[in-house]
């Protein structure tokens, strides 16, 4: 089992967002994004790394982590809002930067040029380029919720569309000035919005679609909040195995059963009995439910028997082609709203991307669908005959 971190921070009013308690895993991740910000800072350069996986991977306490190894390393981090990459003022507060004044050119005799500044005016704006340039100290920033960046960024609007394409190439390219690095974490959606602004390709290492938990993270995760917060008396391992059987290793599922579990613990003052562990495991599932309903809210009971039919004829983790998918949808929609139903699929985490195929997510997630949509009740009256 790996080290667990544990944030010193205010404990959430949720746990299925935001900065994770108790970080076990993803060490292989977190050893590149190290060898990634020595070279950045030795090289005087940088890039961007792109982060993909469906609602509950475990990508917002992933980039928690990340800011707190960069901080370590004296980085300034920040995060930002997709509003950061074009609209200057916006990026100058995030960045605690004044507005650069104005460069201007000026020859004076011959070849010879000098650079001075004008006092910015209201008819000058800096560009978010320049403010970026502006600073000295390495940067990480960090962008959650990537997928949403092409819907936000106005393409109508020249100067600002202009403003974000050269900001992304800049850092992706690390021709910032000095040392930059852009996390973008999303949905699986996430690297279309980032073609859409010219950046089709990562390298291997900076390209990062999550997966489950290992075995023995997901076993750290559950003993530290047993133990640490829980205050479970005795061995855990009974609750500890008992639960990882059920989450999958996705953190979502985790903290779904460990709400109940601490509860339990609190009732029983620290003793790990038989029946809390049962009522743990009840709530847990429920909560496991919730999880997909949430996930499927949008979709009319139709659409998610034709994305069922596909996959309900192969064991949960396989992928799928995307051409097999859009063909069972076809069969009830036509092309755009079949292709509009399988992104908003990819959007709700119904489906992730993986190496250009596409999976259910969590293999319990898989069976809920396959259970539930696979066959749609006929209606209990046959629909009127229409009218002559």
């Amino acid at each position: 089992m790996s080290k667990s971190k544990k944030s010193s921070t205010v404990k959430p009013a949720t746990l299925e967002r935001g900065e994770a308690r108790y970080f076990h895993g993803r060490v292989k991740i977190l050893d590149d994004f190290k060898g990634l910000l020595s070279r950045a800072k030795a090289g005087n350069s940088g890039t961007s790394v792109l982060i993909q996986a469906a609602p509950g991977a475990g990508k917002t306490a992933l980039l928690h982590e990340y800011a707190r190894i960069a901080w370590a390393q004296r980085w300034q981090t920040a995060e930002i809002d997709p509003d950061g990459l074009f609209d200057p003022v916006e990026l100058s507060k995030l960045l605690r930067l004044p507005l650069p004044a104005k460069r201007q050119e000026t020859k004076m005799g011959g070849n010879v040029q000098f650079l001075h500044r004008e006092s910015t005016s209201e008819h000058y704006l800096p560009t978010t380029l320049d403010i970026l340039e502006s600073g000295r100290k390495p940067l990480l920033l960090l962008l959650d919720e990537a997928q949403t960046t092409a819907a936000v960024i106005p393409r109508s609007n020249h100067e600002q569309f202009t403003n974000a394409l050269k900001f992304v190439k800049a850092i992706h390219n690390g021709k910032v000035g000095r040392p930059v690095i852009l996390i973008a974490a999303g949905l699986g959606t996430t690297s279309a919005a980032f073609n859409s602004l010219g950046i089709s390709r990562f390298d291997p290492k900076c390209r990062i679609n999550l997966e489950p938990l290992s075995e023995g993270s997901r076993q750290a995760v559950i003993q530290d909040w047993l133990l640490e917060e829980g205050g479970a008396k005795g061995d855990p391992d009974s609750w500890i195995h008992a639960i990882v059987r059920e989450t999958h290793g996705w953190p979502q599922h985790i903290m779904a059963y460990v709400w109940p579990a601490l509860k339990q613990l609190k009732l029983t003052e620290g003793e790990l009995t038989p029946e809390g562990l049962e009522t743990a495991l009840k709530e847990g599932r429920k909560g496991r439910i919730r999880f997909y309903e949430a996930r499927a809210q949008d979709f009319p009971r139709e659409q998610l028997h034709c994305i069922a039919r596909v996959i309900a004829h192969a064991p949960s983790g396989t992928s799928i082609a995307k051409m097999d998918l859009i063909a069972s949808l076809r069969l009830d929609y036509d092309h755009d709203t079949a292709e509009k139903i399988f992104t908003l699929a990819l959007h709700k985490g119904i489906l992730d991307e993986r190496k250009n195929r596409y999976v259910v997510p969590i293999p319990s997630m898989h069976d809920w669908l396959v259970d539930n949509f696979v066959h749609i009740p006929e209606p209990l009256f046959p629909p009127p005959e229409p009218q002559r």
